[in-house]
């Protein structure tokens, strides 16, 4: 019994994450984008986990704190980028080092990724 209950709730899980939201049209952009891959989930997990009363991470921390063996520099900066161009994270210049610039989560984001 314990078995069936447990295929029902991950196929509910799978039918949650593919099918159609709540409206009843297709997944908007920003799922599409945190759907598009392990790294992508990752980096909006990352970035999502910051206050925001914060600055964010910076690029070199995102590469530090992220595992080689799943992204290179070149895939995390791409990932970056595209979520800056579509305004799902925010890229601001560091207050310490104006080389330097944060990335954080954008709040409106976040708050559909958190409330599902």
């Amino acid at each position: 019994m314990i078995k069936k209950e447990g295929d029902k709730i991950l196929k509910e899980i799978f039918e949650y994450h593919t099918g159609p939201n709540e409206t009843g049209e297709n997944v908007d952009d920003f799922v599409k984008f945190w759907q598009k891959s392990y790294n992508h989930f990752n980096i909006i997990m990352l970035l999502g986990s910051v206050n925001s009363s914060e600055s964010g991470y910076a690029y070199e921390k995102i590469c530090s704190l992220y595992p080689k063996k799943f992204a290179g520099r070149t895939t995390i900066l791409s990932i970056l980028n595209e979520g800056c161009e579509k305004n799902f994270f925010i890229k601001s210049i560091s207050s310490k080092d104006h080389r330097k610039h944060n990335y954080k989560l954008s709040s409106n984001r976040k708050k559909v990724f958190l409330n599902g």
